[in-house]
């Protein structure tokens, strides 16, 4: 062996000796480890960090694991409550429609009553013109007394009648129309549990 190889053999040593010292001084700073610490330190150092290191790793991918589950689970209840809402939303626009109907009849209905009630009242009001304009004229015998109070009587009764049919249709409208809201209401809670139980989840 020559000189020259015997320099460079040196040289070359010395390099891996120094890059050796700083691996050593990066890890020992690494670890929080006093750099002239002993071999058996540095060892068991060593392992200890190799092993918590292997921990953690498992714990990551544990929860990792757990995770991709949880997703999982989210997206299928997300699924379902999109299937749910699929679902129950042609039955919303269904009642909604429903309830426009009802109200657009109720209202017919109620324009309709009114517009008897108005006719009632003027009949009525006709009718005692009338019969004012017949008492006047005929004299005040008991019988004519007798026959114009039967009639008044028999008149008032008539208009109590048509008053209560047109009160007993305006009843049903509205109780028809309460049961539809309830409906509505219903199914509007129904759609908006959707996405909170969502949020929960």
């Amino acid at each position: 062996m020559t000189e020259t190889d015997a320099k460079q053999q040196l040289s070359v040593w010395k390099e891996l000796a120094i890059s050796k010292q700083i691996l050593i001084k990066a890890v020992t700073d690494a670890l929080k480890l006093d750099p002239n610490c002993s071999p058996q330190e540095f060892k068991a150092e060593l392992h200890a960090t190799i092993k918590r290191t292997s921990e953690a790793e498992l714990e990551v991918r544990k929860v990792q694991e757990q995770a991709a589950d949880t997703i999982a689970t989210l997206e299928k209840k997300l699924a379902d409550s999109k299937k749910v809402l699929d679902s129950v939303q042609p039955e919303l626009a269904a009642a909604q429609t429903n309830q426009e109907k009802l109200q657009q009849q109720l209202l017919d209905e109620r324009n309709n009553s009114a517009q008897q009630l108005k006719k009632l009242k003027e009949n009525l009001a006709e009718k005692e013109r009338a019969l004012k304009a017949i008492s006047t004229a005929l004299s005040d015998t008991p019988e004519n007394v007798v026959k114009k109070l039967k009639a008044l009587k028999k008149q008032k009764m008539d208009e109590s009648d048509a008053r209560k049919k047109a009160e007993e249709t305006l009843s049903t409208l509205r109780n028809e129309k309460r049961k539809l809201e309830q409906s509505l209401k219903e199914l509007q809670a129904t759609q908006e549990e959707m996405p909170e139980e969502n949020q929960t989840a």
